[in-house]
C-alpha cells in the first residue's frame, strides 16, 4: 500500500492528513490489510462450496454419514477375462470397474525393423561437447555434405542461418 500502488499518497499531502488527526497511516494500512484478508477468506470459501455442490469428492472413512456420489449415473461395464468385474464398494469409487490384477501385453516392436539409432559425431566434433549424441543420417549424397563446426554432419542444404545459428555465434563474440 505504499505508492508505487495508488494513485495518491496520503504521505506528500501533509494538510490532507492534518485535516484527519485521529487517522494514522499505520491504522490504515493495517485496517486496509484486514479488510482485504477477510475478504479473500470469503470468496474463498463460498468458491469451496460452490465447487463441493458440483463436484463430490470421495471420502474414505466418511461411510455413510456422507454421500459422494449423489448426482452421478454409472454405465453398465461387461468385463471381458483377464479382467473382472469390480463393485463400488471393493474400489471405492462410486462406479464399477473391470480390474486385473495383471496384464501380460507382447511388446510389438516390429514397426521398428530397419530403424537405425542414427550415426554418431562427425570425427571433427568436439569429443567432449558432443559425447553421447546421436545424430539423423544425413539424407544427402556424400559430395553434398558439410560439417559446420558443431556435432553432426549436415547437407549442405541445411546451411541456412538459424536462431541455434546465431546464438551460437554471439556467445563466441564475448
Amino acid at each position: 500500500f505504499g505508492s508505487s500502488c495508488s494513485h495518491f499518497d496520503f504521505l506528500s499531502h501533509p494538510p490532507l492528513l492534518a485535516s484527519f488527526p485521529w487517522i494514522r497511516v499505520e491504522e490504515m494500512k493495517f485496517a486496509a490489510v484486514v479488510l482485504l484478508a477477510l475478504v479473500a477468506d470469503a470468496a474463498a470459501g463460498t468458491l469451496k462450496a460452490k465447487t463441493a455442490e458440483k463436484y463430490p469428492v470421495y471420502s474414505p472413512g466418511a461411510a455413510g454419514s456422507v454421500e459422494t456420489c449423489e448426482g452421478i449415473t454409472c454405465q453398465p461395464v461387461d468385463c471381458k477375462p483377464p479382467f473382472k468385474y469390480q463393485s463400488p464398494e471393493e474400489s471405492g469409487t462410486c462406479c464399477p470397474l473391470c480390474w486385473a490384477d495383471s496384464v501380460k501385453v507382447p511388446e510389438d516392436r516390429s514397426w521398428a525393423k530397419g530403424m537405425t539409432g542414427g550415426v554418431g559425431m562427425n570425427n571433427n566434433a568436439d569429443p567432449i561437447l558432443c559425447r553421447d549424441v546421436v545424430c539423423l543420417a544425413p539424407d544427402c549424397p556424400e559430395y553434398d555434405q558439410f560439417f559446420d563446426g558443431r556435432c553432426c554432419t549436415k547437407c549442405k542444404s541445411s546451411k541456412a542461418v538459424t536462431p541455434a545459428d546465431l546464438a551460437k555465434d554471439f556467445k563466441e563474440m564475448k
